[in-house]
């Protein structure tokens, strides 16, 4: 796909080429009209100004990108930590953007993230979040290819490369163990659906539920500890019978959540059992040690950076030939890692 020039800018807005110039770089002298007329025929051509080159195409390929969704999960440890190792031998940089800070997802971040790794060059990019439609064609018209991790490509983008846990699998196995217990009511506590994962882990806990006769309440959360802590308060002060078991959604849910059980003196697992999503390295050390869902998220984050690598390579060889730098995906860039139940105290075990 041929790509944009200011000059496209120009024709389309009918300004000079050094108004055009000025109105993307900020610089004075051009009205706020105009600047908002060249951002807006900008945005529509796919044109992004280049800071750092002529041309984006002819410059080496050496770093890649990362965006998160709220670093504050310690998922994104492991998973950084199996994207490092896979590229390490390759002296290639990995760089990392979250747009979700604190755990509240930003728009405007994720576009001006994504605007920025192509105006720097970045060879290609691994998204924990499902980016919006938009920003995922910008990056294809710039030949920069996206592997997403643990989240789902936007609808009409399913030949987009991804490495998943199967969190439907995972939620089924969750509930068969807290059904073995004997448990009659749980509470899934969610995070908000703008992380894709959530579809596929609350269908799984409610199939659970319904398949053993459970009692199942969902409570939607913040993304953060927070928000987590805010919830759960809010559904202990109304009344009601105490859930027999709790479902954490992520990490931070799960941090915020223990913290308010802890403040009313209620007792894991004998008051409320806990469950949670993701391992995490002290998981084993807390009191009781807690069981827990691990997606393998380091193993997640290395197929995804050899699978990144290998595309990327794949498009130098080809411009060495003259050829179209645009990434070509095949079936086996759709992959599942198994995840694994790792059985501690918490649950009652």
């Amino acid at each position: 796909m041929k790509k944009s020039t200011m000059r496209d800018v120009s024709r389309v807005t009918g300004l000079s080429m050094f108004t055009v110039s000025r109105a993307l770089s900020g610089a004075d002298g051009v009205s706020d009209e105009s600047r908002l007329q060249v951002r807006r025929a900008a945005d529509e051509l796919g044109y992004i100004p280049n800071r750092a080159a002529q041309d984006l195409r002819k410059t080496s390929r050496d770093s890649v990108a990362v965006i998160t969704a709220s670093t504050s999960n310690s998922y994104y440890l492991d998973l950084m930590s199996g994207v490092q190792k896979a590229l390490r031998p390759a002296d290639w940089t990995v760089v990392m953007a979250d747009v979700a800070v604190d755990g509240v997802y930003d728009a405007i971040t994720e576009e001006r993230t994504v605007r920025r790794l192509i105006e720097t060059r970045t060879a290609g990019v691994i998204s924990t979040l499902t980016l919006k439609p938009a920003s995922v064609s910008l990056l294809s018209r710039w030949d920069i290819p996206i592997v997403f991790v643990d989240s789902a490509p936007p609808k009409g983008r399913v030949a987009c490369p991804s490495v998943t846990t199967d969190n439907y699998a995972a939620s089924r196995e969750v509930g068969r163990h807290l059904a073995g217990h004997g448990y009659a009511d749980w509470l899934f506590l969610a995070y908000p659906a703008r992380w894709s994962t959530r579809f596929e882990r609350e269908r799984g806990i409610r199939e659970a539920a319904e398949a053993h006769g459970i009692r199942l309440e969902v409570l939607e959360s913040g993304n953060d500890p927070e928000s987590a802590h805010k919830v759960m308060a809010a559904r202990l002060a109304a009344g009601g019978p105490l859930p027999r078991a709790l479902i954490a959604g992520n990490n931070p849910l799960l941090l915020g959540a223990l913290r308010l059980l802890r403040e009313r003196g209620l007792h894991v697992p004998d008051d409320v059992a806990v469950v949670g999503f993701d391992e995490f390295a002290w998981a084993g050390l807390t009191d009781p040690p807690l069981t827990v869902l691990n997606e393998r998220s380091e193993e997640i984050g290395h197929r995804a950076a050899l699978m990144l690598a290998r595309i990327i390579e794949a498009q130098g060889e080809a411009e060495r030939r003259g050829q179209s730098a645009h990434p070509v995906y095949r079936d086996e860039d759709v992959q599942q890692v198994e995840p694994e139940l790792v059985i501690r105290r918490s649950c009652g075990c």
